[in-house]
């Protein structure tokens, strides 16, 4: 594998050249996400996810160019902190709160709880989770109760980390490894229908996340000022009809 090494003042000046000084409209926003597909998706399979394809269209309303990268999610928040990229895609409300968040939402989360299809486990309350071995994503958000309870009961949780982390916690459950599978329903959907899972493994139930936005740089200029183009393509993108067409093409419905 060849790498490429940049010097520090190169590094600098090819920061300088790709972000606009305070003031200036960006001529481009460069945001990041993981494999969360259907709302952050590969673009090499012909869909990018609904959520990039929303903002990707309204940016563009104000002549402004989307490039989208694909990086896993812990190494996402770590170069948005550091200044490396605009923003991050499928934030929850309050997660990153250091950060300039949009406020009119690009999606809606609800978790599942997925067990193997044999396992007679029903979730009733998060505490009926005592003893289970859980599969999560590494620095994810699923919703205030569920990253309490988590935090709480540590030594019962498996983070995976990388790109395509509900894939892999799925393996995991049907190698037996772990006995719950917690992540996005519609991603879990997506993955266990991609993978022929679906008499394998079965949803023990449910809980709402939260509404998603995207966070913006707090160190790169014109973070809330991309916040509030992105709010207002947004709105233009429902009242014109583009934003159900957008859902409509990954099997959804407007939220609102």
């Amino acid at each position: 594998m060849i790498t490429k090494s940049w010097k520090p003042g190169l590094l600098a000046l090819a920061l300088w050249f790709s972000t606009a000084t305070p003031g200036q409209a960006a001529e481009s926003v460069i945001l990041a996400a993981d494999y969360w597909c259907p709302h952050t998706c590969d673009p090499a399979t012909g869909r990018s996810g609904y959520m990039i394809d929303i903002a990707q269209e309204a940016f563009a309303l104000a002549g402004i160019k989307t490039i989208y990268q694909m990086r896993p999610w812990a190494t996402s928040i770590v170069d948005i902190r550091a200044g490396l990229i605009d923003g991050v895609v499928g934030v929850l409300r309050g997660e990153a709160p250091d950060l300039p968040h949009n406020s009119v939402p690009l999606g809606r989360q609800s978790n599942a709880f997925i067990v193997q299809a044999s396992d007679g486990f029903m979730l009733n309350g998060l505490d009926s989770l005592a003893g289970k071995r859980i599969a999560t994503a590494k620095d994810y958000s699923y919703s205030p109760a569920i990253d309490d309870w988590l935090a709480a009961h540590a030594d019962q949780t498996q983070p995976q980390a990388g790109n395509r982390a509900a894939e892999s916690n799925l393996g995991h459950l049907l190698n037996g490894k772990v006995d719950v599978v917690i992540d996005d329903e519609a991603v879990l959907r997506d993955a266990i229908i991609h993978h022929s899972l679906s008499g394998r493994v079965r949803n023990a139930g449910r809980q709402t996340g939260g509404t998603l936005h995207i966070a913006f740089s707090a160190t790169r200029p014109n973070g809330k000022e991309l916040a509030a183009i992105l709010d207002q393509g947004i709105g233009k993108l429902r009242a014109n009809g583009r934003l159900a067409e957008i859902l409509a093409g990954y099997g959804l419905a407007d939220w609102e």
